[in-house]
């Protein structure tokens, strides 16, 4: 599914395609070991229609930082409000991964499904960056932020 997401919207990832393609099977275990990091799968039955992950930020030496990312819909199943199951999937987890003090997450120029869903969920903006992204672009990233530690106390 992963690899999916990223050859249909090359344009949305900041993950590179080619990366991936060379992945060995210890590379996709590390990615889902749940060390710090979660990858979870939305199912029309037993059919996989979508995935997203939570993990510590490598930006955050501190590990302090969780960051929401690799949010996939498959297109026939988009705007019926899945995606909020994967807020709630993620904060679960968040909250009861006690390092983590806060979550971000991103979004690039122009992707309003995710601006809206971001700021639904209680993300504030925080900044922007130019980002190379994938599709060989450089484009700006807009950057949110959550207080994990007001989450937790609201739950």
């Amino acid at each position: 599914m992963r690899m999916k997401a990223l050859e249909a919207h090359l344009e949305d990832y900041c993950a590179h395609l080619e990366t991936k393609l060379g992945y060995e099977d210890s590379d996709w275990q590390f990615t889902l070991n749940g060390e710090g990091k979660q990858v979870f799968g939305l199912f029309d039955g037993l059919t996989l229609i979508g995935i997203t992950a939570i993990f510590t930020s490598g930006e955050d030496a501190s590990g302090q930082t969780g960051v929401q990312a690799m949010s996939y819909i498959e297109p026939d199943y988009r705007g019926k409000n899945y995606s909020a199951l994967f807020y709630q999937a993620r904060f679960l987890f968040a909250a009861a991964h006690l390092p983590w003090t806060r979550l971000t997450v991103s979004h690039r120029r122009g992707n309003e499904s995710s601006r809206r869903a971001i700021l639904r969920h209680g993300f504030t903006l925080t900044g922007t960056r130019q980002t190379n992204w994938s599709d060989g672009t450089r484009d700006k990233e807009f950057l949110y932020i959550l207080d994990l530690e007001a989450l937790r106390a609201a739950c």
